[in-house]
């Protein structure tokens, strides 16, 4: 076996996601987790790329998942906020490695903290996580389905944009094609069916449907789901203030998860501004709302333009 191969001797995950999206446990104990994604063109973006959406399943479950396991079996736990810092860009293709560890739990005050970090396959740093869960006591609506039911089918990947179709545009004619259909919007947006729907320069504003594959064991929309959702037009957000030739990347996202939409909820729209440019640092912030403009997410990133 390859450094970049996982494991197939290991345990198995339960959660149907997980499993959809090659997760794969390397180590679990009270408080400790060690899960494992490969990654690859089923995850990348229009341009080809693996962001930190790409691994959104993998960040929410570790460090949070290590939380998760430290509690009682008749108690639940889900993230309030989670903050991600780059600090290389995720690979293109291989394996990324999270690590995450409870560093405080206080069942009274009902709530607990933990941090993690992210590396590749030969150990090269890729990012630090912190998040903040929440205990709750709503009953787990979904958990045989999500944790015990049919393994979710793997849907056919979309394709990436060509390197000849990206050529000579800038960033605000790029997003425009991929709002038009006329360039592709990439595997990782075509996952989540995230249509493009109004773009200007420094704001883009996208939607997609909740759908019950999407489901975490509380019967709502899994973190990680909104992560990539934030993380994806947040880069588009950054990528319309680029020229013709110039790259933009994601450094850090903080997330507060404000209100959990449901699976069979409407359509979640999903809106990120540039609030302010700088000739090599963009801060975006963004919004992920429900049909009545209810704030479910709020987002903060900064990006790299060179």
């Amino acid at each position: 076996m390859t450094s970049t191969e996982l494991d197939p001797a290991l345990p198995e995950l339960r959660d149907r996601l997980n499993l959809l999206m090659g997760v794969q446990a390397r180590a679990i104990r009270p408080g400790h987790l060690v899960l494992a994604q490969e990654v690859g063109p089923r995850f990348h973006d229009h341009r080809g790329q693996t962001i930190l959406g790409s691994v959104g399943i993998l960040a929410d479950a570790c460090p949070g998942g290590s939380l998760g396991n430290s509690i009682p079996e008749d108690a639940g736990m889900v993230l309030s906020q989670l903050s991600a810092t780059l600090a290389a860009p995720m690979p293109t293709t291989g394996v990324v490695v999270a690590t995450g560890d409870a560093t405080h739990l206080d069942l009274d005050a009902g709530m607990g903290l933990a941090s993690g970090t992210m590396h590749d396959d030969v150990g090269t740093p890729l990012a630090v996580l912190q998040s903040r869960g929440i205990l709750v006591t709503r009953p787990r609506s979904s958990a045989d389905t999500v944790l015990g039911g049919e393994r979710l089918p793997v849907p056919a990947s979309e394709p990436s944009a060509s390197a000849d179709e990206l050529a000579g545009r800038t960033g605000l004619d790029t997003v425009d094609a991929i709002a038009s259909e006329s360039i592709a919007r990439g595997p990782l947006a075509g996952l989540l069916d995230l249509r493009l729907t109004d773009i200007e320069r420094g704001c883009v504003t996208a939607a997609f449907t909740p759908n019950e594959w999407m489901s975490n064991p509380l019967g709502s929309i899994q973190g990680g789901i909104l992560i990539t959702a934030a993380d994806l037009v947040n880069g588009l957000a950054a990528q319309t203030l680029t020229a013709a030739g110039q790259q933009y990347r994601i450094l850090d996202l903080r997330i507060d998860f404000v209100r959990s939409p449901a699976v069979d909820g409407p359509d979640i729209r999903a809106v990120a501004d540039v609030v302010r440019a700088g000739r090599r640092i963009a801060l975006i912030e963004s919004q992920l709302v429900d049909a009545s403009g209810q704030i479910l997410v709020r987002a903060a990133a900064s990006a790299r333009l060179s």
